[in-house]
């Protein structure tokens, strides 16, 4: 696995966790998280404050779960496996845009 495969997987994994939640507004810039599923009232919320601070509740999943893909996968990227790239590499790496769509 390439650097960018694991990158695309980790993406995927960030949308994924992501798009299992919704927003839901209640009164005002106020809201509540829940899953993205059949029981969507209050009730089953997972978090609620204002709109913003739901959707970076959300986001922080999203990044938690592509993290967790990077860590799983650390030993299937021969640059990872090897310690040729210090964390602070990765994070640098990580941190610029793809030069192209994944396939």
């Amino acid at each position: 696995m390439t650097l960018d495969d694991l990158m695309n997987q980790a993406a995927a994994a960030c949308l994924d966790e992501r798009e299992g939640h919704l927003v839901i507004f209640t009164q005002g810039a106020n809201g509540y998280v829940c899953r993205n599923a059949e029981q969507i009232d209050e009730k089953h919320a997972l978090f609620r404050g204002t709109y913003r601070d739901c959707q970076i509740w959300i986001e922080r999943l999203g990044i938690a779960a592509a993290l967790h893909c990077i860590l799983d996968h650390t030993k299937e990227v021969p640059e990872l496996a090897a310690g040729r790239l210090t964390p602070a590499d990765l994070l640098a790496w990580m941190s610029h845009s793809p030069s192209h769509l994944p396939r």
